[in-house]
């Protein structure tokens, strides 16, 4: 069975993963791409491909019905961001994935 996946930033990194998860993944599903900007390229994209979507950030990730299903998150934002979202994501029981530029 399919791990279900959800990935924070709807930007160039997230996007670009999202793609590579779909086209060929045995073991991930894309469950949803996050973001906060609701005209953003990678949410419209995902939305044509059917993929669940939230421009609400990490509050619209665990408002999503599907939220509990969810076994991995990748988080492609910034390190400030990655910091506020770990912990919460923790709590829920979540892998986290760290996937901000070092930079």
């Amino acid at each position: 069975m399919k791990k279900k996946v959800a990935i924070i930033g709807s930007g160039n990194i997230g996007t670009d993963l999202m793609m590579k998860i779909l086209k060929g993944s045995d073991e991930l599903e894309m469950a949803a791409l996050v973001g906060i900007d609701p005209d953003s390229d990678g949410l419209r994209r995902a939305r044509e491909l059917g993929v669940a979507t939230t421009h609400e950030g990490l509050e619209g990730l665990r408002a999503m019905p599907g939220y509990g299903e969810i076994a991995i998150v990748m988080d492609a934002t910034s390190a400030h961001a990655h910091e506020v979202h770990h912990p919460v994501l923790i709590a829920d029981g979540k892998q986290v994935i760290d996937l901000t530029p070092a930079a």
